[in-house]
This record gives structure tokens, sequence and C-alpha cells, in this order.
């Protein structure tokens, strides 16, 4: 595929009526589906424009994950919010932590990583979820899910766009919402939903693949925090 050329000198973020807008030698950026881009917060604004102001002659799109995360949310979100809250929320009722291996050695890592975050989304988000000690599917509470549903909700679509991402990656709503909230980093995110991979690591060893893909998880997931954080 070949590259956009670099067609623009000037790069500010600007204020508008609705929030801040990315200004390519005066003109505002839109997003690919042609709606208006206006990011609710100047430091949001402020890095997305340094990403553009970063291109050199080709634009890279892989170069700009902020500018992705924000196009997703006014693309796709805003317009599919119901679709997406739904897409977020089915994680809830299959999620990792609710699985617990047959191995006795890692079903212990299991329970002492994740059982703490089961006992916080009970207590905290008032759904209560079933642990399964087989590979076989469990119902999870109704009042459960839809206590998982409300919380996921009440998310704007800036915030969706980031949590439907880390979700998908980790495999975990409860871990997703425990993120998004700031009640656990993504240093810590990563080590707990990726813990199945990473003892299989410690037994077997791993292959430079596998390691650049979880490198690329770890970028993702900086990338997100950066998002979400540039939101306050």
């Amino acid at each position: 595929m070949q590259m956009r050329k670099r067609f623009y000198k000037d790069v500010r973020a600007i204020e508008a009526d609705t929030g801040w807008q990315i200004a390519l030698d005066g003109r505002a950026v839109k997003t690919p589906a042609g709606s208006q881009l206006c990011m609710p917060t100047a430091a949001l604004a402020s890095a997305i424009a340094a990403e553009w102001d970063a291109q050199d002659d080709d634009i890279k799109p892989a170069s700009m994950p902020l500018f992705a995360y924000a196009v997703t949310a006014c693309d796709r979100v805003a317009s599919q919010r119901a679709a997406v809250i739904a897409e977020i929320t089915s994680y809830g009722g299959n999620d990792l932590l609710c699985y617990r291996a047959d191995d006795a050695d890692l079903a212990a890592r299991q329970a002492a990583a994740w059982q703490n975050w089961l006992d916080w989304a009970a207590r905290e988000l008032e759904a209560p979820l079933i642990v399964a000690h087989s590979i076989m599917p469990v119902n999870q509470p109704d009042h459960a899910v839809a206590a998982l549903r409300h919380c996921v909700a009440a998310y704007d679509e800036w915030h969706l766009a980031i949590l439907h991402r880390t979700v998908s990656l980790g495999g975990s709503l409860v871990m997703g919402l425990a993120w998004i909230r700031g009640d656990i980093d993504s240093e810590n995110f990563f080590a707990t939903t990726f813990l199945d991979e990473l003892w299989q690591v410690e037994k077997w060893g791993s292959d430079w693949e596998a390691e650049d893909r979880r490198g690329f998880i770890r970028a993702e997931l900086d990338e997100a925090a950066r998002f979400r954080d540039l939101l306050k």
C-alpha cells in the first residue's frame, strides 16, 4: 500500500465550540468517515497534534496510535454505541478469571493472582462471578452480568474505545474495568491476564515470535493507558 505524502507544514491544536481540534495549515482534521474530530481535552488534542507534526515525508498511520483511538471513538463507537457496549460486556459472561487450570501449580497461581480481583468485582462492581474448575463454560448470574454492563455503559465513547481494545487483548472484563478505573496499571494488567502464557514460558521457554507478539501487546497497553490519562 502506497503511503500518503505529508501535505501540510503547520500543525496546531485549536479550541473549538465542542472541544479541541487538530488544524493542519489551518484546516481542521476530519476522520476517515468525514466526521469532525473534536477531542474532549486540550491535553489529548496536543498529543495527537504532536503525532501529526512528527510525520516525515510519508504519513505513517501506525506511528499515530492516539489518533487511531480518537478515530475509533468518533467513527465506530459513537455511531455503534450499543453494539460496542454489548461486545465489551460479552467478555463478562466468560471472563478469563473465572476459569482455572487442571494443573495444580498453575491453578494455584491463578487463584493467587485472580481471586482478589473477583472479590473486588463482587465488592466494588456488585458483580459476583462464579469460578469454574474445568474448561466447560459456566453460566454467570444474570444480575452480575447486568452489573458489569451497567459499569461499561457509564463510559463515553473515548473511554469505550480503549476499554474495548484492552478487554479484547486481556480476555477479562473484570481486569479491563479495574484498568480503566486506574486500580491496576498496564504492567500488572499484562502480568495478570497473560499469567497462563507466562507460566508456560517459565516451564517450556519461548520463541522470538511469541516474544515479539507480547512486546506489541505491552506497547498497545501503554498507548491505551496514555490515551486514558490524556482524557483526564
